[in-house]
């Protein structure tokens, strides 16, 4: 099933004295890339929620926020954010430096960035985690519906594309057909007119209209482009991530349509390959934002 990289879930569970809050967003992105804010500052529990995600998702930014409140009397510690105390403090050297203000850089300065000081609730990690871990299942769990809702309609949308390019495809082949039995009537009518009393070598026409044919044939490209129309088509009922093989069958057709179009010298066919690549270019857009 095709699935969109952008997305959102949320999970939240409250069992007795603790609740827990757990955000997901994705957006398009070329790797998977998870950031997670986590208001209980523990690197272990950032380091199993990631696993999690990327159990689930291959594909795309993800934004994570971990919220867990306790109700009821505990310990708390006060956790002092040293490198955002160390940025303050060079900040307002700087100032102080460069306006050559006389007040002294001391605590009361200092305590006034609130962000550098985080209660937290002494917990152990391992009784924690349960509930964490459900909030984050119940979290993914939406957001791969919403994916995998948002991935449908890409599909289909694609699915008319690749239709739409094929019946081009179709056009162009009959038209380069047309261009060759043309080429040989009209060069033979050339011919006549500039030889009224002498006989034409028929042969001679044949060879000429062979020379044409074969700088002007595009039948193998016709052949590739339908083959490559096909596993596209094909992997919008895959299960697997799909989206950087999209992008390389998208180049590879691409590819076909601009051999096509340097071949070319039919009028008609001219504007079918444009058509051809427009299309090609609407596909690739949806790509980027599928999985």
């Amino acid at each position: 099933m095709v699935k969109s990289m952008t997305g959102y879930g949320v999970g939240k569970i409250k069992k007795a004295e603790q609740e827990c809050l757990v955000e997901i967003k994705t957006l398009n992105n070329r790797y998977c890339d998870v950031i997670i804010k986590n208001s209980i500052q523990s690197l272990e529990i950032e380091q199993k929620v990631e696993k999690l995600i990327k159990e689930k998702i291959s594909r795309g930014k993800v934004n994570v926020l971990v919220k867990l409140n306790k109700y009821g009397p505990e310990e708390e510690k006060v956790i002092i954010n040293e490198e955002l105390c160390d940025s303050y403090y060079k900040s307002l050297k700087i100032l102080k430096d460069k306006y050559k203000l006389k007040d002294e850089i001391n605590m009361d300065s200092m305590i006034k960035f609130k962000d550098i000081f985080q209660v937290v609730r002494e917990e152990e990690t391992d009784k924690m985690w349960p509930l964490i871990e459900e909030s984050v299942n119940i979290a993914l769990e939406s957001l791969l519906r919403m994916r995998e809702k948002e991935g449908k309609v890409l599909a289909n949308d694609i699915k008319k594309r690749i239709k739409k390019i094929t019946k081009l495809m179709d056009k162009i082949e009959k038209y380069s057909k047309l261009s060759l039995t043309g080429y040989k009537s009209e060069f033979l009518k050339k011919i006549k007119k500039l030889t009224t009393d002498l006989n034409v070598d028929e042969g001679r026409i044949e060879l000429e209209a062979a020379i044409f044919a074969e700088k002007t044939d595009i039948t193998e490209e016709i052949i590739r482009a339908r083959s490559h129309l096909a596993q596209l088509s094909d992997l919008m009922s895959s299960d697997d991530p799909i989206g950087r093989k999209m992008d390389f069958i998208i180049q590879e057709i691409n590819r076909e349509a601009n051999t096509i179009g340097s071949k070319n010298n039919n009028l008609k066919i001219a504007p079918l390959v444009i058509a051809v690549k427009s299309e090609l270019e609407k596909i690739r857009e949806q790509a980027r934002n599928i999985e």
